[in-house]
């Protein structure tokens, strides 16, 4: 930052000058200021205070609202259509304003929600790929409240990794447990693969050690076959918010931690709940 005097003009013998404060534009953009917004000034002692006027200040945060409230906005209703949207459907389905998106909000959708856009002939579908992946153990629920939590948390589709998908918990069996899902608008997937196999299973009933239940499901989980169904996940999961889906309430005594580790490890966001 550096002061300068600047000469204005010169009448007669007289000249006149003004100062110049140079303010590298690095600061200008931390700052948010824009050129030709108003500014005041308050002195204190030796200091110099500088600031957007109210009236400019306002109207900066009156912008991040509407932009917080458009993004939210886009937001649920790319949940609700998973398929994508055009602008204009979008613009009508929202009843917004304006013909034509906001550029520079719609730079801004790519890195806070990663907002994409597919061709599609001649139209361009706004959507997003989701970046995180949920997991849940029905244990204690009944299927009112369980179906309740996944609505409650936005979820679209459920993957199920049950080795066998029967359950004693009645709604929890997968033809049942289909159907109420369906019924809901959330997508049901077995991946029976990822289950713990039989005799991983059986050692673990008859000496209760998890550390080397554990040790075995990894080995099963790194078969290639079975990393097929880890693939499978990640297709399935960037174009739906999905949950994963064993019996265990605690994630760290279920199976589903090795499969949720491995996806970490590749690069997704895990949310337990």
């Amino acid at each position: 930052m550096k002061l300068q005097k600047h000469k204005v003009r010169k009448t007669g013998d007289k000249e006149y000058f003004k100062w110049v404060l140079l303010v590298p534009p690095n600061r200008i953009k931390q700052l948010g200021w824009k050129e030709g917004m108003e500014l005041k000034e308050d002195v204190k002692g030796n200091f110099l205070r500088i600031s957007p006027s109210s009236k400019d200040s306002s109207k900066n945060n009156k912008s991040e609202m509407l932009y917080d409230e458009f993004k939210t906005s886009i937001q649920n209703i790319l949940e609700r259509h998973p398929s994508g949207l055009t602008w204009t459907q979008i613009r009508d389905k929202l009843n917004l304003p304006q013909k034509y998106p906001n550029n520079q909000w719609v730079r801004r959708l790519k890195e806070d929600i990663g907002l994409i856009k597919i061709k599609i002939g001649k139209d361009a579908y706004w959507n997003f790929e989701h970046d995180t992946i949920y997991t849940i153990g029905y244990e204690g629920y009944t299927i009112e409240k369980f179906i309740k939590k996944l609505k409650d948390s936005n979820i679209q589709q459920l993957i199920d990794v049950r080795a066998i998908a029967l359950s004693r918990k009645n709604g929890f069996s997968k033809t049942i447990l289909k159907f109420e899902l369906n019924k809901v608008g959330i997508k049901y997937e077995h991946l029976k693969d990822l289950g713990s196999p039989k005799d991983v299973r059986y050692n673990l009933y008859k000496d209760l050690d998890y550390e080397k239940f554990f040790k075995e499901y990894k080995k099963h989980i790194h078969d290639e076959d079975v990393m097929q169904d880890i693939s499978k996940i990640e297709g399935l999961a960037k174009r739906k918010k999905s949950v994963i889906m064993c019996f265990e309430k605690d994630y760290k005594t279920c199976h589903r931690r090795i499969i949720a580790e491995e996806l970490k490890r590749k690069g997704w966001k895990i949310n337990h709940l």
